[in-house]
């Protein structure tokens, strides 16, 4: 059976190593030269719309289940990396919005994102189930952050595409568990992108709501490492501390490690429709800098191996660290909804493995 495949240059050593925390799992090691494992690109990939007669079948799907791959470690929050606590490099932004500096050389960082009083987040470096699970989206125009969602499945945002005139998208790769350039499972290539609309760079409410998509991959990463499932919003959930996000945020170490920020809180749910599917604007008040678009919002129930989706990061309320105001004005916003699980439903139909 084969669980991975990965491209090596000639002298790299492949070796199977046993997991000291677990007698019963090994690992697949393979010592590479200074530049690592080699990018993975492709020429331009196909891309699949959705409409509402192709999704008919999907359309009642209100949840989905992940999958723990057998053995492996889970935590339910992450492990912190070594002197990165986001709250250190902030320590030159004071309350009256004076700019903020890199703590090492003293130059001036663009935020570019919403902080929402004490920035909660930090930094984490962590392979166990489901942190594994998050990955850096690379594109021809920048990079974003991503999540597997299916055997051979990933999600992220529409606005993180590079799309083309005639429906298609530029390469696009994966790199899950990516931290200061290392690529644990390597870089993964997708084949196809699976979407509701082609999202431009700044957006609107109905496209917000609509602002995600479902890469297909060459390799089947999640059989590897996992993925979580999903559940649709549910607006009697606003308001409550049951969230987590994660994603690779750009303006700390460089957007090459990802952050965590846990007890996060979704204040409004806005419908949207096009097309006659149903979608939601998920606002919040939470942490959100350019990077961490596409990153996954998800939440823990009782007596499940895995978290649940319920939306992706999507748009970036201001760029000023600020109080919440108690509305939907200049909020951060995540998008999700029923067309959300429909896109996933339809992709893990199509596309199982």
């Amino acid at each position: 059976m084969s669980l991975a495949e990965v491209t090596l240059s000639p002298g790299d050593e492949i070796s199977l190593v046993r997991d000291d925390r677990l007698d019963d799992v090994f690992h697949v090691k393979s010592t590479v030269g200074p530049s690592g494992m080699p990018r993975r690109r492709r020429r331009d990939i196909e891309g699949i719309q959705l409409d509402a007669n192709r999704v008919r079948n999907h359309r009642k799907v209100r949840e989905i289940e992940g999958m723990l791959p057998e053995g492996s470690p889970v935590t339910f929050r992450p492990k912190e990396a070594e002197r990165t606590r986001v709250q250190d490099h902030l320590d030159a932004y004071s309350d009256e919005g004076e700019p903020l500096k890199d703590p090492e050389t003293g130059e001036q960082l663009d935020r570019g994102g919403t902080i929402f009083g004490t920035d909660d987040r930090y930094l984490f470096n962590d392979r166990a189930f489901p942190w594994r699970t998050t990955g850096l989206i690379r594109t021809a125009g920048g990079r974003c952050s991503g999540t597997t969602i299916g055997p051979r499945l990933v999600l992220t945002a529409s606005h993180c595409v590079n799309w083309n005139d005639d429906g298609g998208a530029g390469w696009i790769t994966f790199t899950p568990g990516a931290f200061d350039g290392d690529a644990p499972w390597g870089e993964i290539a997708a084949t196809q992108v699976i979407y509701w609309i082609q999202a431009p760079g700044t957006l609107s409410d109905q496209q917000t709501a609509f602002d995600y998509v479902v890469l297909v991959m060459e390799e089947d990463i999640g059989e590897l490492i996992g993925y979580p499932g999903y559940r649709t919003y549910d607006d009697e959930w606003n308001d409550g501390s049951y969230w987590q996000y994660t994603g690779y945020p750009g303006e700390l170490a460089g957007g090459m490690r990802p952050a965590f920020q846990g007890d996060c809180v979704i204040s409004s749910a806005q419908g949207q429709n096009m097309g006659g599917n149903d979608a939601l604007v998920l606002g919040h008040f939470n942490e959100f800098t350019p990077g961490q678009s596409g990153g996954a919002v998800w939440g823990w129930w009782d007596g499940e191996p895995w978290p649940r989706i319920i939306g992706v990061g999507s748009t970036i309320g201001s760029t000023a660290v600020q109080s919440p105001t108690g509305s939907t004005t200049g909020d951060n916003e995540f998008g999700g909804g029923p067309a959300l699980s429909t896109l996933i439903s339809w992709a893990r139909d199509n596309f199982p493995a």
